[in-house]
């Protein structure tokens, strides 16, 4: 019976034949017979090696220069990048441009309305959504033949996108609504207070358990949040009335316009949660595509949409139009709208959580930037950079981020 065995540090491969093949049983238990490691040594030079000795092999094997765990072997890539680092700088630019996106089209014009903009973005969204289906199957008779065979046959299943679809649109308008009325960097910050209420939409709707270690991440984001709320001091961050109607259409200043604008984002955080455990609940396990699904969302929230401007903006629209106001910033803003929830849905299959939770951290250092260095709306203090710290710590925390960096008895 022939013995032999490799030895690595992670585990242990054993090409050996007859009864020595448990893992087990290492070289130097075989060792002790004389015959056997007689054996041994006479085959040595015939087994191949575990391990090439090309050093190109080599790199082959741990990876390349620039990733030596060889994580990202296989990843596709753009001009020669990994796709999942491209996709961080992505997800970054669309969290910050869509809110100072919004910011420049109200300082281009104050006449436009809210709810007609919605109503273009998912305009927008079932276009583009349809050139990227058609573009997975290879044209868009096949697009349209797949979207017309699904709503057909599986018509009770995409009548529940309805829900989704609705909860949606009065997210983008409660989100339209509470950048008006905050800063661009109070918004971003409150808008992180979505965690809560998905996860406690999850635990009511789902079933889903929160350990402590979450539970204390929501607690260090709620705290963060209200202390972003709160000016160190009462006249350090208001600035003069002209500055901030200047990205405004709402009149007004101080506590009430913040307390409005608190509760735009409070209900958008609600919305976006109850729209996503939504469809986590009634579509788990769906096969569909997802660029089909978005097609579906995008008629339902079109629909609920253009039902808000007739409810909201009836008589404007009537006499005026839906596009009184609009100038290239506020058609610019709507496609931005528009196409940053799909390029998100597209990339985030190449961006693993930590490189979401980066992002998100740097898109509100950014937003906090551009708020108050280039719109100048807001003046910062220590009491803000201290709430926008601890909402991106347990950004970081809720995600398992710092798990390596915990104490068991909150990890358990």
């Amino acid at each position: 019976i022939h013995c032999m065995t490799y030895t690595s540090t992670s585990h242990m491969v054993s090409p050996a034949t007859g009864n020595c093949s448990a893992p087990q049983r290492t070289a130097a238990a075989c060792s002790s017979n004389p015959t056997m490691m007689h054996s041994r040594q006479n085959k040595e030079n015939s087994i191949p090696k575990p391990m090439a000795a090309n050093p190109s092999q080599m790199q082959n094997h741990t990876g390349t220069k620039d990733d030596p765990s060889g994580k990202d072997k296989g990843m596709p890539t753009v001009c020669g990048l990994p796709l999942k680092w491209v996709s961080l700088v992505l997800l970054t630019f669309v969290t910050t441009w869509t809110v100072f996106s919004i910011k420049l089209a109200r300082a281009s014009s104050k006449a436009y309305m809210n709810s007609t903009v919605v109503l273009f973005a998912e305009l927008f969204k079932f276009v583009l959504s349809c050139l990227l289906l058609a573009l997975e199957k290879g044209s868009m008779r096949d697009a349209i033949r797949l979207i017309v065979e699904e709503s057909s046959s599986n018509f009770v299943e995409v009548l529940k996108l309805c829900v989704p679809g609705l909860a949606y649109t009065i997210q983008n308008n409660l989100i339209f609504l509470s950048v008006d009325l905050l800063s661009a960097a109070v918004q971003q910050v409150t808008y992180q207070l979505k965690i809560l209420t998905a996860a406690l939409l999850s635990v009511t709707f789902l079933g889903r358990r929160v350990g402590l270690k979450r539970w204390i991440s929501l607690f260090v984001l709620v705290a963060g949040v209200v202390l972003v709320q709160i000016p160190g001091d009462v006249n350090s961050r208001e600035l003069p009335k002209a500055d901030l109607e200047q990205f405004s259409s709402y009149p007004g200043s101080g506590m009430g316009r913040a307390l409005l604008g608190l509760c735009g984002a409070l209900g958008a955080c609600f919305a976006s949660g109850f729209g996503g455990v939504y469809m986590e609940m009634v579509l788990k396990g769906s096969p569909k595509s997802i660029w089909l699904r978005n097609v579906q969302l995008a008629v339902f929230g079109a629909s609920s949409a253009a039902l808000g401007v007739l409810s909201s903006d009836r008589e404007a629209v009537f006499s005026d139009g839906l596009t009184r106001g609009y100038t290239p910033f506020v058609w610019l803003m709507a496609f931005t709208v528009a196409s940053g929830g799909l390029l998100v849905a597209a990339v985030l299959k190449y961006a693993d959580n930590i490189l979401r939770q980066f992002s998100t951290a740097i898109s509100v250092i950014l937003t906090t930037g551009l708020s108050a260095y280039v719109l100048h709306e807001i003046s910062l203090d220590a009491m803000f950079g201290v709430g926008a710290s601890l909402t991106i710590f347990a950004t970081f925390m809720y995600s398992g981020v710092l798990d390596k960096f915990l104490p068991l008895s909150i990890l358990g």
